[in-house]
């Protein structure tokens, strides 16, 4: 008879007493999960979205989008070497005497003295001096001011002068998140919902704030295209663009009357500047330091203002002598650039789509053999970024 000795069977586990869920083992108890996963930061786009909502994206047809800019004629003049209260011919740069025209009537702020200019050379213009009275001797570097040309009655033209514009240009670049799914994930149920609409809610969110990323810090780039590798462009954001009010605060005792000082020159120019007819309304994308730091000192004067209904987007109004300001909180602004804050003026910026290429979800982006799913978000995406003299960026804040 053959030996035979089956496997011992494994005892079960025995309890005493009553019995708790803890008892259980864990694949008897049903989990309390929540239907939704909770997305960190869901909407951390601000600039993006105001972008979009309050003047809408301009459509190119090039990624080399390009615009022309023509400023004000300039009218400050320096006076080379002192002159006597009695000279009638007046020094200056070649580049300031080029301003001046015959007829031009100039003053002279330190002095009061106002001028007519009746002859232009190349390094001096001929002028009859104490307009009105007043003259008085000017010094090396006084300021001039051109106030304008007078014409006698019945006379000729005399010389036009105008300002050329400037040619100014951006780049769309091609931002891409691609993601996917086995063919088993794609049938799998899960808490939390169906793991390719959930992913797919997600990565949307870190799509746009790719793109916020750029807006923000991007440089104005092209590679050339060497062999089969095609050209690769690079948008130029805000930080690239703003040339003229940058305002470093560092080391700076910030309080109202700084930061009123700041707005002073922010607030001076474009349509949503005090001197150019406009609502005197720019918005400021700050970081929650920046956030904590006005609060201090101006709670009193910030108001809740709604600024879209149907996406809740809301901000809060500082209104200082030069004109009012919505403070938008940008989290993206938090994570590394705390000291950071864009004065922008929604007037004098678009964002771009190259044509037929915005953002789009694109589906059955995986191989044809391939057992499950791909798909990205796209977006050929650019700035542009008008009349760089009405944005202003602030930083330098203690962190």
């Amino acid at each position: 008879m053959p030996a035979f000795a089956p496997n011992p069977r494994t005892e079960p586990t025995i309890l005493g007493g009553y019995r708790g869920p803890e008892d259980h083992v864990s694949e008897r108890v049903v989990a309390d999960m929540s239907k939704k996963i909770l997305l960190y930061m869901p909407e951390t786009t601000p600039f993006l979205t105001l972008s979009s909502k309050i003047k809408g994206s301009r459509t190119a047809v090039n990624f080399k989008h390009e615009w022309l800019e023509k400023d004000f004629k300039p009218r400050k003049v320096t006076v080379v070497g002192a002159q006597t209260d009695i000279d009638t011919t007046l020094d200056f740069s070649v580049a300031d005497v080029a301003k001046i025209a015959v007829n031009d009537v100039i003053r002279f702020p330190r002095t009061g003295e106002v001028v007519l200019a009746t002859a232009i050379g190349t390094t001096d213009i001929t002028a009859t001096r104490g307009i009105g009275g007043g003259n008085l001797a000017l010094a090396d570097g006084d300021i001039g001011v051109i106030l304008g040309p007078n014409y006698a009655d019945n006379s000729t033209l005399g010389t036009m002068k105008s300002i050329t514009e400037y040619p100014n240009y951006n780049y769309t670049e091609i931002i891409r998140t691609p993601f996917g799914f086995s063919g088993r994930d794609v049938v799998t149920e899960l808490y939390g919902g169906n793991d390719v609409d959930t992913e797919t809610k997600w990565q949307a969110v870190e799509h746009k704030r790719s793109i916020e990323y750029r807006m923000y810090f991007g440089k104005r780039h092209l590679v050339a295209a060497t062999g089969t590798v095609k050209q690769r462009t690079f948008m130029g954001g805000l930080e690239y663009s703003i040339q003229s009010n940058i305002w470093n605060v560092d080391g700076i005792q910030l309080n109202e009357r700084a930061f009123n000082e700041f707005l002073e020159e922010g607030l001076r120019w474009g349509k949503g500047g005090r001197q150019q007819g406009g609502a005197a309304v720019k918005y400021l994308l700050m970081s929650s330091r920046w956030g904590t730091e006005i609060n201090s000192w101006a709670e009193n004067k910030l108001e809740y203002r709604i600024l879209d209904k149907t996406i809740g987007f809301g901000a809060m109004e500082y209104k200082s002598p030069h004109g009012r300001v919505m403070l938008i909180p940008s989290v993206l602004l938090d994570e590394f650039h705390p000291d950071y804050a864009f004065l922008v003026d929604f007037n004098h910026l678009d964002s771009v789509v190259l044509r037929e290429r915005g953002t789009k979800l694109l589906r059955d982006r995986e191989a044809n053999d391939l057992d499950g799913e791909a798909y990205e978000y796209f977006s050929d995406v650019g700035l542009q970024v008008q009349f760089e003299q009405s944005h202003s960026l602030l930083k330098g804040i203690s962190v």
